[in-house]
């Protein structure tokens, strides 16, 4: 088989199979590693003076990998950050390639012994707990959309879920009966269950009978105005419509970039100044690696001396930690996931 058709086989295969069926990585994570490769290939084409059609296997080299990392932080101004999340992608490609193709697996090596760049340490925002509160207050939950919106930013904060997969709960997602319970589909589909506050339960309840949707398993949580799943950059909007009215009253929002992942490192955060455990809150948020949960214990130096009060949702007594230890069985469940 000649070298072209075979780079092009792996390509499909690497798409279509592994990442898609053998990992089952989500489609946006599909559509990152699409991006990467397409640069990639599109790059090392330009740098030969040919077509990505007909490049092959040997086209792809360690000093080839190199000179695309140099390219993307010169011509795209690309941070370290970003650079390292484009090699990181390119490993994964060429490990897949170096399981196909072992007589070039020398080649392959040499490209995943690049090492990635020292980047800037991330600066993850947070809410604090004054600033939860005052978001929520100033939501007039007598207009069309405002207990809807008032519903989501609890869930959110409750729930410490990734955007997307908010947008993707159905109402049979929630259990009611005690203790209420979220089930969530989160990456490569891993199912985690997270306690529901009484608070967040009851109003979500009363919003689902509202909308006439308590007695439809399938529906959507939160629909669009179209009827369909609301997305991401819906959230988004959302949350920079009430942000901007909330600062009016809260004038710290205004300092803060608050997305809607915002929400989950501040349900991290409050649950880690809770004093809740480590691999409690890892199982929480849905982490595959206690590092990831590890890294905001770096955050908040002053987290022991927080009052467990801190975390406590809006207009209830309830703390975290004490909604924790009502769960033992879910708790003991989650840490349990692997």
């Amino acid at each position: 088989m000649k070298s072209l058709s075979a780079l092009m086989r792996y390509v499909q295969q690497f798409f279509r199979d592994y990442l898609g069926v053998q990992r089952g990585l989500s489609r946006n994570t599909v559509f990152a590693y699409r991006d990467t490769l397409k640069l990639f290939l599109s790059f090392t084409a330009a740098s030969k003076d040919t077509t990505t059609m007909k490049l092959g296997l040997d086209d792809l080299t360690a000093d080839v990998v190199l000179a695309f990392l140099k390219d993307i932080e010169s011509s795209r101004l690309n941070n370290a950050t970003t650079r390292n999340l484009r090699l990181a992608a390119l490993r994964t490609f060429f490990t897949y390639l170096g399981a196909q193709d072992p007589l070039r697996a020398g080649q392959y090596q040499s490209i995943l012994a690049i090492p990635a760049k020292r980047a800037p340490k991330k600066h993850v925002g947070y809410l604090e707990v004054h600033e939860v509160r005052a978001l929520l207050q100033a939501i007039d939950r007598n207009t069309r959309t405002g207990e809807r919106d008032y519903v989501l930013l609890n869930l959110l904060y409750n729930t410490g879920a990734r955007v997307q997969e908010i947008c993707d709960l159905r109402v049979k997602s929630i259990r009611f009966d005690p203790p209420a319970l979220a089930t969530i589909r989160g990456k490569g589909g891993k199912i985690r269950v997270i306690p529901l506050w009484a608070e967040t339960a009851e109003i979500l309840h009363r919003f689902l009978i509202a909308k006439g949707l308590a007695n439809k398993p399938d529906a959507i949580l939160f629909p669009n105005s179209r009827g369909e799943c609301l997305g991401r950059f819906g959230v988004r909007h959302i949350i920079g419509n009430r942000v901007t009215k909330a600062a009016n009253v809260c004038p710290s929002l205004a300092e803060k970039r608050i997305s809607p992942h915002t929400f989950r490192h501040t349900t991290a955060m409050h649950l880690l100044q809770a004093g809740v455990d480590l691999s409690v809150i890892k199982s929480w948020l849905g982490h595959v690696n206690l590092s990831t949960t590890n890294f905001y214990v770096e955050i908040d130096l002053e987290m022991k001396r927080k009052a467990l009060s801190t975390c406590s949702p809006m207009g209830n007594t309830q703390e975290l930690k004490h909604l924790v230890g009502e769960n033992e069985d879910v708790i003991s469940w989650l840490e349990n996931l692997s």
